[in-house]
């Protein structure tokens, strides 16, 4: 794990997450300090050795403060039953939704007493650890928090453990799917969708590769004289960019040099595709200006075979083109695949989510990490998050699912839950990806190839506070987008196209990002599967 807090212990905190978030972070943090991972023993050989003087006599009641949500904590189903499973009574305050960080600053360094912080995000964490406000965590997580420590990983804690051994969070890492050489079943939940009606009267299947995806927009394009493809105004289309190589990523190992996506070579090619998708007609030629929802119409209203659509979106989506009189249901393209002989990637993001953290004002730091650590045992996580087996979900050939309408009262608890390896974590969030039948049935249906896949796991949001990264990121990103956008329409050499890009993203701090982020990657890349 060597030298990875140097950079991670402030990427953490930058994370893009909850309402918690303010602007641009603009402390010292991750700027050269000489911070760096210490061992901290996970056994729990001294956890539930409780300080009898700290938390003896009558349990006080928990002030929580966490992240705006348009719902009122305090009312919630999940905090009744951590009620009863925990004895702490937890009254709960929420920042607001403007100006979360300032309130949040004001209100400590004021002397405002919460228990804990809860899932704070990005700027909220960084400037409270940079103002010395947050409690060392380790002797409290050594004496009270062995289901927490077995619930972190590894490179997740270490994130938040200085050189001198202070863990200043407890993190929640994100359930995107499992830790890496886990079950994958799952981690798809989007590609492209095709309206099936229209797929059927074509005589076509549901495309794995680029020529097949080619060849059955070119189809129906053929046949009705209509764009066969449309999506929202932008340039990155991950699904195809699959058939080139990459994916999510925004960052790419290519023949040993760690390369922003602009700058794989394989873009070239991936423009060129798209331009011929867009000259032929294929591609819906209103991309450059279309929005969600224009794009969303054109699809539901029977305009367009196919448009970019997550599992979550199904039902709206049916209920759309039962508003045309249709009765079409959908299927979904996978990341696609170079051709019928090469295997498919699929690029999963490893990374945290959200911290919780003790602030030095607290007046009960033992009791809450101790009520923590009692919501993080693995079987009250999941009463939590997902209720009882046979109530409110059952597990169908080890597949979670919904029972209605018992689970209804667990809607908002994933934000009452402690922390829980992710791998376990994420086979739970499965039911939640099956509230509805479409939705059961179009998640199962992108998942039925999963193990058609190869997974490749990235962490670059580890590094998202590096000031490199955080000054340029996303001016750069902004740019090279309007221009891919307008270089997928003018439809020139698509390799001077990438140079002159290339020319504007090196003269406008994209040099200064590269060279970070390589430096970044070479001290880490042993630690990263």
């Amino acid at each position: 794990m060597k030298k990875l807090l140097s950079f991670f212990l402030a990427a953490v905190l930058m994370l893009s997450m909850t309402a918690c978030s303010g602007g641009v972070d603009k402390t010292n943090a991750g700027k050269g300090s000489t911070k760096k991972p210490v061992t901290t023993s996970k056994s729990g050989k001294d956890s539930g050795k409780f300080n009898e003087s700290a938390l003896s006599g009558k349990k006080p009641e928990l002030k929580i403060l966490t992240g705006y949500e348009a719902y009122n904590f305090n009312e919630q189903p999940a905090n009744k039953l951590e009620e009863e499973m925990t004895g702490y009574k937890v009254k709960w305050f929420n920042l607001p939704q403007e100006n979360a960080d300032k309130k949040l600053i004001l209100d400590i360094s004021g002397g405002e007493s919460y228990d804990l912080i809860m899932r704070i995000g990005a700027s909220s964490a960084n400037q409270l650890f940079e103002k010395n406000a947050l409690q060392d965590l380790k002797p409290l997580l050594d004496k009270y928090g062995k289901n927490i420590l077995a619930g972190v990983s590894d490179m997740a804690l270490q994130s938040v453990t200085t050189e001198d051994g202070v863990i200043y969070g407890i993190p929640h890492e994100a359930f995107d799917g499992p830790q890496p050489g886990g079950d994958p079943y799952g981690i798809l939940k989007g590609g492209i969708g095709f309206n099936m009606k229209y797929m059927k009267e074509l005589g076509k299947e549901v495309p794995a590769n680029l020529n097949d995806f080619y060849n059955v927009l070119k189809a129906y394009t053929d046949k009705t004289g209509k764009p066969a493809l449309t999506t929202m105004a932008s340039a990155w289309l991950n699904y195809v960019m699959a058939g080139f190589g990459m994916g999510d990523a925004g960052w790419y190992e290519v023949d040993g040099e760690y390369l922003p996506r602009i700058k794989n070579p394989a873009v070239v090619d991936y423009l060129a595709y798209m331009q011929k998708l867009y000259k032929e007609g294929l591609l819906d030629n209103d991309m450059p200006i279309n929005t969600i929802d224009t794009a969303k119409e054109k699809f539901t209203n029977g305009t367009a075979l196919a448009y970019p659509v997550m599992f979550w979106a199904i039902d709206g989506i049916y209920e759309a083109f039962k508003a045309t009189g249709s009765d079409a249901k959908v299927q979904v393209a996978t990341f696609l695949a170079k051709d019928a002989n090469t295997k498919p990637v699929v690029y999963l993001r490893q990374g945290i989510s959200a911290l919780s953290c003790i602030p030095k004002t607290a007046k009960n730091p033992e009791h809450a990490i101790n009520w923590f650590n009692i919501i993080s045992d693995k079987e009250n996580f999941k009463k939590i998050y997902i209720g009882e087996e046979g109530k409110s979900y059952e597990i169908k050939d080890g597949s979670y699912y919904p029972i209605f309408p018992a689970f209804n009262d667990f809607t908002n608890s994933d934000k009452f839950t402690g922390v829980l390896q992710t791998d376990v974590a994420f086979k739970m969030w499965q039911a939640r990806a099956r509230k509805t039948d479409a939705m059961a049935e179009m998640y199962d249906q992108m998942n039925s190839r999963v193990g058609d896949y190869e997974v490749k796991n990235y962490y670059e949001s580890y590094a998202s506070s590096l000031p490199e990264v955080r000054d340029n990121d996303a001016a750069l990103g902004t740019m090279v987008n309007d221009k891919l956008i307008q270089a997928i329409a003018d439809g020139g050499d698509p390799k001077k196209a990438i140079d002159n890009i290339i020319a504007e993203w090196d003269k406008t701090g994209g040099k200064e990002y590269e060279a970070a982020m390589k430096k970044w990657h070479d001290e880490n890349k042993d630690t990263m599967k």
